[in-house]
Order: C-alpha cells, then sequence, then structure tokens
C-alpha cells in the first residue's frame, strides 16, 4: 500500500457532534486513511468506537478501553 506524504486534518471529536476546532482536537491523518477511517466508523466519537468495537467486532472475546489525557 502506498502512503501518501501528505496529511488532511481530523477532528477527534467531530464539529457536528459538539468538537472544537482546537490544536488538541485536532490530528493531521494521512488522507487515504482520513477516508478509512470515516467510512468504517462514520461520524462517531471515540468512546463510540470503543462501545462498538467491543460490542460486535470482538463480540466479547476481547474488550479495549480509552482513556482520554487531560
Amino acid at each position: 500500500m502506498k502512503i501518501e506524504k501528505r496529511g488532511s486534518r481530523h477532528h477527534i471529536i467531530p464539529r457536528s457532534r459538539g468538537g472544537a476546532n482546537s490544536k488538541d482536537n485536532i490530528s493531521i491523518v494521512r488522507g487515504k486513511f482520513h477516508s478509512i477511517y470515516h467510512h468504517l466508523f462514520s461520524n462517531m466519537k471515540p468512546e463510540e468506537i470503543v462501545k462498538y468495537l467491543n460490542d460486535y467486532f470482538w463480540k466479547g472475546n476481547y474488550e479495549i478501553e480509552i482513556r482520554r489525557k487531560r
């Protein structure tokens, strides 16, 4: 897989879901991975993604948790 050198801005908490345009809510993601992320997880918040993976993807065989840095 060819990885692009340029990145695009990704809002960790989507702006449409109350996320800010601040530096701590923005990550730079390779363009193709950004598209794939939204294809897989649509407009979910990180906590919703973790819950989805735990409940449906791993079906109780694994469990991950999310901790927010402050």
